[in-house]
């Protein structure tokens, strides 16, 4: 028997949530037991070796794929993700393929967000924009003060809202989540870097000039000044191994 089929051959001293399955799950994956790219044992044989029921296996795979590490094939049964790119390789499986997962989510907000701004410069009301420049002078003083960004999104959200678009800003407010979920778990150094005082500085002067560029209609220039924003954002996700 080789020593990943042991490790699914371990008993356990109780049922367990789903939470717990999931910690089991990637501590087969940290093992080494379950490699990039291989099949996890079938549903029926971890169902019966850890004495769980098959809802609670389901909830811990399901968590595990909003996670990015699993994917599940019609037919075939579910697999540890294939390794990215080997330059974001950093020696941590669940660490390099959770980064991979949060590179393509910016990814998609790329595309979303630009959009936003392309229709926001062609459709924002004088309303609209009076609306998101007192939240951007309300979150501006706040990080001034505490040299910190939380709550950043919600000017996201706002450009969202100005492109008109209720599934735009339904997405975008989706990847906005997602995001957070990944950066509060696994790379809170990120969130912590953005507490910087260069990173607060960048912030604010970034959304000072995309809403000036909204006002102006210039959805390019805007486009430009989001672009860096995400650039600087990634570089230091990048950095963390």
């Amino acid at each position: 028997m080789l020593p990943g089929e042991q490790f699914f051959y371990s008993s356990i001293t109780r049922p367990l949530l789903y939470q717990e399955v999931v910690n089991k799950l990637l501590e087969a994956v940290s093992k080494g037991y379950v490699q990039p790219g291989e099949k996890f044992p079938p549903e029926r044989e971890i169902v019966d070796r850890w004495k769980i029921s098959r809802n609670v296996l389901r909830e811990a795979f399901h968590i595990l794929r909003e996670r990015g590490l699993v994917i599940s094939i019609q037919g075939k049964g579910r697999f540890l993700r294939a390794l990215p790119d080997k330059e974001m390789w950093s020696g941590d499986t669940i660490k390099t393929l959770e980064r991979s997962s949060l590179r393509e989510i910016y990814d998609v907000r790329r595309i979303l967000e630009l959009r936003a701004l392309e229709l926001a410069s062609e459709r924002a009301t004088e309303e609209g924009v009076k609306r998101v420049e007192t939240v951007y002078r309300r979150l501006s003083k706040r990080f001034q003060k505490t040299r910190q960004t939380r709550g950043e999104f919600e000017l996201h959200i706002g450009y969202a809202r100005l492109s008109g678009s209720f599934f735009l800003e339904e997405m975008i407010s989706l990847t906005l989540k997602k995001i957070l979920e990944f950066m509060s778990s696994t790379f809170h150094e990120v969130l912590q870097w953005h507490a910087s005082e260069q990173a607060v500085e960048n912030m604010i002067r970034d959304h000072g000039l995309i809403l000036q560029y909204i006002q102006a209609g210039k959805s390019k220039e805007a486009q430009a000044v989001m672009n860096e924003h995400f650039k600087r954002t990634l570089d230091r996700l990048d950095g963390l191994r």
